[in-house]
């Protein structure tokens, strides 16, 4: 084997037994294959949007460390040419084998650790999508004479454990937990909705978030964007049924909106105000306060800025949704706020949750003491479970793990059910407006939570939604990446 053919491998080798760790290690354990080919084909603005720490973690690990694996090599080999020189042949021989076996162990472990035969699967399940999804454009959507508006918070990684993280049975989120309001406690994290943009995409359409593959030949450009014409445009979610209905939509975070695509799904979908770290900066938000992922606004001063919005709307007397996204409490450890006390700031991503939820339980106590109940309903809820390492489920999880929902409202109009996917946020959502007469009427994969529909009906429908067949290829799926809608009526 020609010498540098065999370091060329022995880099790849490393590069495949270092990278999934380093995924793992950065992401935690529950990165799917969806996930990482999504973020592949955002494009090269979405990459610099991301943290910078976190390009440099990508190029210390998975870049420049396997470079130890050739030059160990070479050194061997140098050594060997000179102290054995009658064996050198040898020696030059067993590199090559091991080389080999090395860059077969890197594969097989590249494989296995991402699970690529079960994604292959996947991509040759059965269509159960396109036989359960329920076209909400062929639905008829009509506001009450007054309408609500909405507050719905996604808080980054929330999920039920928190309230109980071993040992010592720790509630790092009590402050939400205090707050009033009707607590969902069976929230299962479906196929297609365990990371931020999934969470949010899903809650808002009904649907899974998948990667799309069917333009690459038009392409020719593995990792061109592929939502250029926006994020799923003909797919019908809540904000284009609400602006045909005469809402002014926000959507808040606080580090740049380029990550994840987050700038292609607001945009295509009636959002008004789409405001990230760029948007701040323009505002007038203090430099000083961009300290966070990203170089971002921390969650207090985003909870700060909410409200401002959130109040400045209320008195227009105009119908309006705020939808923010919280990043404090990413895994592994969080980003504590320079604001948060001592013991928050060292306890891990225990003491960030606690300092986020506080702030974030002050900012809905202001809304309810200024009577904003009165015309806003409000939801908490977590994008996607925690991302933990598997020693983190080891030691501070439960095995039956939930997602955190809770809606906060002037009746405490309660479910009818205590199960629930992302998928059913949407409808949930249109009911707690006013705007669909039926409840149970389905919406994309959705069935509401005030749905009337009998237990084993929605154990049924459940189990389909969350098989990962949900997955495979689908033809309505397909549909929803075309440039043309119509949002309901």
């Amino acid at each position: 084997m020609n010498k540098l053919v065999r370091y060329i491998c022995f880099y790849l080798a490393g590069v495949l037994l270092l990278l999934p760790f380093w995924i793992f290690g950065t992401f935690g354990s529950g990165v799917t294959v969806e996930q990482i080919i999504f973020h592949l084909r955002s494009g090269i603005e979405a990459v610099e949007a991301i943290d910078r720490t976190l390009r440099i973690s990508f190029a210390q690990h998975v870049l420049l460390m396997p470079l130890l694996f050739p030059l160990t090599a070479a050194i061997l080999s140098i050594t060997v040419s000179r102290l054995a020189r009658g064996r050198s042949a040898i020696v030059e021989k067993l590199l090559g084998i091991s080389c080999l076996l090395l860059l077969l162990a890197g594969s097989a472990t590249f494989i296995y650790k991402l699970h690529i035969p079960q994604y292959i699967a996947s991509r040759f399940g059965n269509d159960i999508f396109s036989g359960l999804y329920v076209d909400p454009s062929k639905q008829r959507f009509k506001p009450p004479a007054k309408k609500k508006n909405l507050v719905l918070i996604y808080v980054e990684s929330l999920e039920t454990d928190l309230a109980g993280i071993r040992p010592g049975n720790v509630n790092a989120i009590s402050a939400i937990e205090e707050l009033p309001g009707i607590k969902v406690k069976d929230f299962l994290p479906a196929p297609g909705t365990g990371w931020s943009i999934a969470g949010i995409f899903s809650s808002q359409s009904g649907v899974p978030l998948k990667p799309f593959y069917y333009n690459l030949k038009a392409e020719g450009n593995f990792m061109g964007n592929f939502a250029q014409q926006g994020l799923c445009p003909n797919l019908v979610c809540v904000s284009d049924i609400l602006s045909r209905n005469g809402y002014t939509q926000y959507f808040l975070t606080g580090p740049d909106l380029r990550f994840a695509d987050m700038d292609k799904f607001f945009s295509s979908h009636h959002y008004n105000f789409a405001i990230g770290r760029d948007e701040w900066l323009k505002r007038g938000v203090d430099k000083e306060l961009f300290t966070t992922w990203g170089d971002g606004i921390q969650d207090d001063t985003l909870f700060d800025e909410a409200y401002k919005i959130i109040s400045s709307e209320r008195a227009r007397k105009r119908p309006f949704v705020v939808s923010l996204i919280t990043v404090d409490t990413h895994f592994p450890d969080g980003f504590p706020s320079p604001r948060c006390n001592s013991d928050e700031a060292h306890s891990s991503f225990a003491g960030a949750f606690r300092y986020t939820t506080r702030q974030l339980a002050a900012m809905v106590g202001k809304l309810i003491a200024d009577g904003a109940l009165e015309d806003t309903e409000i939801i908490i809820m977590g994008d996607h479970l925690f991302m933990a390492s598997d020693e983190q489920i080891r030691d501070n999880f439960s095995s039956d793990r939930r997602v955190y929902f809770k809606m906060i409202t002037a009746g405490n109009r309660k479910p009818n059910r205590e199960t629930m996917t992302h998928f059913d946020i949407a409808p949930t959502i249109l009911d707690l407006l006013g705007m669909r007469k039926n409840p149970d009427e389905h919406f994309g994969l959705g069935i509401s939570l005030f749905s009337k529909i009998p237990p084993e009906q929605y154990a049924h429908h459940l189990k389909q939604v969350m098989s990962d067949d949900i997955l495979s290829p689908s033809i309505v799926y397909d549909r929803f990446w075309k440039s043309s809608r119509q949002a309901g009526r």
